[in-house]
């Protein structure tokens, strides 16, 4: 519960200023009215609209002929020549990622047709050393990006595609069973859609994501279960204890991606790994591990690694022989 009312004086509170944007219809640029509202004014329609997906933004365009009177009493007369936007901004920016990023947006991409802000800050999960990571896209780009830079005092990677680009990407990293952009795009925040290009981007990434990486291929899986197996047996071989805590840390990442592929699941890096194996009920493995490090012994590791191995066709034993492929 005290969660819940820190998030609510973080939106609605004292920190926290408003403006009415108005935006030129069918057309993606930046604002052409912008006024400051009252906290008491945006208090006033607030209830009026769904924005349960972000509480700092209103969609004006959402007013229905019962309520538009009461709206234009609070707010003043609306254009119908404009789309109107109020959105909230942190008087101290430092406290709320995602009108950082929202002003980025504005300050460097007013003609993105879509932008998508993911990660830790998009779940509520940040820290103070969290970073904003944003999918833009662009018609006019003269190629995909990626940059780091700093906005408002807060670390931005961005991602910067045209549509085809984007496609292009993604395609690449299903195969690799890794897709951060499909991620970001299904699970993130769609903080920009001109067009409606972001809401079928949306659409797209989460059929995708729901249908699971391709099957792994007999060579995938005997390359797997290969590194998995050889790095097994220096374990069980290793007298050095500095020896043993870098072999079993490797040796976590193969026989977790082993499990996952094993299962039909997307991988992930560092703790997107740990992640991944959290939701295929992996548990015993990151526990058995957790152990080692402990000092409590290998044995535990050893036999739930070699428990994956099996689910996978067992360990690559003497008299596995493969060609090497023509030149």
């Amino acid at each position: 519960m005290a969660g819940d009312q820190d998030e609510v004086r973080h939106a609605y509170g004292d920190n926290m200023g408003w403006r009415l944007k108005g935006y030129a219809k069918r057309h993606s640029g930046p604002p052409v009215s912008v006024r400051e509202l009252s906290r008491d004014e945006f208090l006033a329609i607030r209830p009026l609209f769904d924005c349960d997906d972000n509480p700092w933004l209103v969609d004006l365009n959402e007013v229905v002929p019962q309520i538009r009177p009461f709206v234009e009493e609070v707010l003043g007369p609306l254009s119908p020549d404009e789309d109107y936007y109020v959105t909230g901004h942190p008087l101290d920016w430092d406290k709320d990622p995602v009108q950082v990023a929202r002003d980025l947006l504005d300050t460097y991409y007013p003609l993105a047709r879509a932008a998508f802000l993911g990660g830790s800050v998009a779940t509520g999960t940040y820290t103070a050393n969290s970073d904003l990571d944003m999918i833009v896209i662009v018609d006019d780009l003269p190629g995909a990006f990626r940059e780091t830079l700093r906005h408002r005092g807060w670390p931005v990677e961005l991602f910067c595609h045209t549509i085809e680009s984007f496609q292009d990407f993604v395609a690449r990293d299903t195969e690799g069973r890794r897709p951060p952009l499909l991620h970001m795009c299904a699970e993130g925040f769609l903080m920009l859609d001109a067009d409606g290009t972001g809401a079928r981007m949306r659409a797209e990434a989460r059929v995708l994501l729901d249908a699971g990486p391709p099957p792994a291929t007999v060579t995938e899986l005997e390359d797997r279960r290969y590194g998995t197996t050889d790095l097994l047996e220096d374990l069980i071989g290793a007298r050095d204890e500095d020896e043993r805590l870098f072999v079993a840390a490797r040796l976590l990442t193969c026989v977790g991606e082993l499990a996952l592929v094993v299962q039909n699941r997307w991988l992930g890096h560092g703790k997107w790994l740990l992640r991944r194996l959290r939701d295929a009920k992996e548990d015993e493995l990151v526990d058995s591990y957790r152990a080692l490090v402990r000092g409590e012994g290998a044995e535990r590791f050893i036999t739930v690694v070699e428990a994956v191995l099996e689910s996978a066709g067992g360990r690559m034993e003497a008299g596995y022989r493969r060609a090497a492929p023509h030149r």
